[in-house]
Order: structure tokens, then sequence, then C-alpha cells
């Protein structure tokens, strides 16, 4: 399943020319390092980025991945701030409610540069409190998972896609149900979900109300372009319009809600919205460069933060805030 990144790695040195636009000037500085399948959570106007990838492409090791963890104002811009961190990870989840940032499962390397890889998926979750900058353990996932996705609606915490690592990556095992956690609940615990596919590298994001299950690989083999919404009220899944832009968009796509749109974008370098009205995607911007493994966040209703990930064999440091299109320059 390697080889599906690796060409579209190569895909980005030749979209990158076509799709390269000046990025709106910003007052973010670049990240300590570039990374790329990392995780990011946005609370009380501060956007947090939490460890990820650094070694070569599809090399994982015990210097290959950070705990790096830092914040930096949505608004004012400046630099990073570094805050506490315990776990070198990459593949994992961070998400956000109005009491702090939560950190769930990941992908840690215990083989040494060179050695033959030996990767573990863990369970470990823990909840960021920004007032006092501590860590809190929460009760650990039932079963490990990396290069998964996780959303809040209504109080809960979903968790959806990712596989188990214990050693090989050609023995892993793919989560065949997604877990909800309930933030609020006096001793909270992982629940299962009912979860119509075994996906990876996808995206996961609330909107709407409900939440989107987006591209990703299947455990089968080859790209995604399928989109599932899953409906806490009634517990169904439904589904919603394809990736746009494949087969490149698929894999490691990012995702972010900003006003009453769900934006994604990808390997393509186009940074597409959801119309809801007619249920069809329209372009609404360009990236920088082409990447995967990257994240969006809503800067404001008009534009988007794009933050690191990978393109062309190395990984991106870079953030930049890009401008949307308005209603009527949308195609």
């Amino acid at each position: 399943m390697m080889r599906y990144l690796s060409s579209l790695v190569l895909l980005s040195a030749s979209l990158a020319a076509v799709n390269a636009v000046e990025p709106i000037p910003t007052k973010y500085g670049d990240l300590p390092e570039g990374i790329a399948s990392f995780g990011t959570a946005v609370h009380s106007g501060h956007l947090y980025v939490y460890g990820g990838h650094t070694g070569k492409t599809h090399t994982y090791s015990v210097t290959g991945h950070t705990k790096g963890f830092f914040r930096i104002s949505l608004a004012k811009g400046g630099k990073w701030e570094e805050l506490p961190s315990d776990a070198p990870l990459q593949g994992l989840a961070l998400v956000a409610d109005t009491d702090g940032v939560y950190r769930i499962g990941g992908m840690t390397a215990k083989n040494k540069a060179g050695d033959p890889e030996d990767l573990h998926s863990v369970a470990d979750v823990a909840k960021f409190d920004p007032a006092t900058k501590k860590w809190t353990p929460l009760p650990s996932l039932p079963v490990a998972r990396s290069s998964h996705r996780a959303a809040v609606v209504g109080g809960k915490v979903y968790v959806f896609g990712g596989w188990t690592l214990t050693g090989d990556q050609k023995k892993a095992t793919w989560p065949k149900t997604g877990r909800v956690l309930d933030l609020s609940a006096a001793k909270p615990e992982w629940k299962e979900v009912d979860q119509p596919f075994q996906r990876r590298a996808l995206e996961v994001v609330a909107f709407g109300g409900k939440v989107w299950a987006i591209g990703g690989l299947k455990a089968e083999g080859g790209i995604s372009d399928a989109i599932d919404v899953f409906d806490p009220a009634t517990g169904k899944w439904a589904t919603g319009p394809k990736v746009p832009g494949m087969p490149a968009n698929g894999n490691g796509i990012a995702a972010a809600v900003a006003g009453d749109r769900l934006y994604v974008g990808g390997m393509t370098g186009t940074i597409y919205s959801l119309n809801k009205a007619s249920d069809k995607w329209d372009e609404a911007g360009k990236m920088p460069s082409p990447r995967i493994h990257h994240r969006l966040a809503a800067l404001d209703d008009s534009s988007l933060v794009v933050v690191a990930g990978a393109t062309r064999g190395t990984h991106l440091k870079e953030v930049a805030a890009v401008a949307l299109k308005g209603p009527s320059e949308r195609k």
C-alpha cells in the first residue's frame, strides 16, 4: 500500500508548477521542522500542532518522528509557542472542545534508523488544559489505532478509520468499528459505533452536526473516493458527494469548515468547497503547493490556514493563509 503514497508524491512534482500560488501575507512563522501525518486542533482562537513524521519519506525509526507540541494565535500570528508533551507520535488524532485539546492514539517506532521497522499503534488518550498547560490521562482506546482521524459533535468525540500496527506493516489489522467517548460523562468510557468501511489516511471532520469520513486508503488496497456521513442523532450512515480531484486527492487529504461550507485540499493543490444546495464540489482556491498528510484550519469565513505536509518527497514546515473565492468566483 506504500506504493500508492509513492506515486502521489511523484505526481506532486508535475503539479507543483501548475498549482503554485503566492499565499496571502501572514504573520505566521514556520514550524521548527518539516512534518507530515501530525495532529491539529483549534481552541479559543489558537491553532495547536502535535507530533508528526520528520524522517525520510517511507522510512520510520525512533528519530523519525517528533513529540513537538506547539500553538499559535490564528488572528495575531507571531511565533509558535512550545508546549509540554510526552509522547513522540505520528498518525494521531487531535481534537478540541470548549474544555481543552484531546490527543487520541497514534503510531510510534521502536527501531533505530537503518534497522528493520518495528512500528506500533498506541491506545493512549489524554486531555491538555490550555490554561494550566498540563496533560490528564483519559480512558485508553480499547484497541490501539493510528492513521485514523476524529471529530467532536455534541460533546462527544468520534474516532473512525485507521489501522493497528504491532511491528510489521504487512501484518497490520484494520478496525471494523468506530469509537465514541462522551467527554461530559462523570466516568467516560469508549463505546463502539458502526463503521461501514475500513480505511486509513482519511480525513474525519464535523460539519452540519454530522461526522464526515473523507477518502483514504482501503484495507483491500487502492485509494478511496468515498465520503461517508454519520448522523449521531440517528446512528445511521449516508453517502456524500465523492472526493473531488481523484485519484490524487484520496490519500492524506485535509478538510476544514469555514462559515457554512466544508473545504478540502490535497495532492492536486486545489481547494474545493461543498455547495450543500447542489451537493457538489466547487473550486474555491489554491494551496501554495500540492501536498498530502497536511492539515487545514479556518482563519475566518474567507480564508484557510494550510499547515505543513509532504510534497515532492520532502516535508514542509511552512504555515500559510490562503484566500478563498467568493460565491461569484466559484466554478
